[in-house]
């Protein structure tokens, strides 16, 4: 029973995963042609588009918002490794880890719960060139850090479950 729970979790957060990825890359490919559209409109045919600029911005902020749980997912943020590479044994690691993870959901708590006040906020704003709602981009904070506090939630599920996520490992980047 157990070790079909550990599976539903994994396979839970790799359905995310493959949700959020797709997203970003949808996003990433219509920012660009956002941009090349721009550029084409107003250095070829001498006409500039107003829009483009804007929704490329409100695309990219998406975008990079949505790949922090992308990032979560694979292991692949960025952290100092010089207190990680020294410690030996499992245990210890496994501590290190959960303690990691639980600064991350606080640190994803924090934004969410300041986020929401932005989105209230934005209720009556209007986007400068876009006819849209300015709730539309403000959402991607929220939306994108409760995405991501899933994901971290799942990695410490599987810590404490004594598994490592499918994610080939956490891979830090060294600073």
């Amino acid at each position: 029973m157990r070790e079909k729970g550990i599976q539903l979790l994994k396979g839970f957060a790799q359905f995310l995963d493959r949700i959020s990825s797709f997203a970003c890359a949808f996003m990433l490919g219509t920012m660009t042609l956002a941009v090349l559209a721009g550029v084409i409109f107003r250095y070829v045919f001498l006409n500039p588009l107003g829009w483009t600029e804007e929704l490329s911005r409100y695309l990219m902020i998406w975008t990079a918002s949505l790949a922090i749980s992308v990032g979560i997912y694979h292991g692949e943020h960025i952290g100092l490794t010089f207190l990680p590479d020294r410690i030996r044994g499992r245990y210890p690691k496994i501590v290190l880890n959960l303690g990691v993870n639980l600064l991350i959901l606080l640190f994803l708590t924090v934004m969410l719960v300041y986020s929401l006040n932005m989105v209230r906020d934005a209720k009556f704003q209007i986007a400068q060139s876009l006819p849209i709602s300015m709730v539309i981009p403000s959402l991607a904070i929220p939306v994108t850090m409760g995405l991501a506090m899933v994901q971290n939630l799942i990695q410490i599920a599987l810590l404490l479950l004594g598994r490592e996520p499918d994610s080939g490992g956490v891979r830090n980047v060294d600073v």
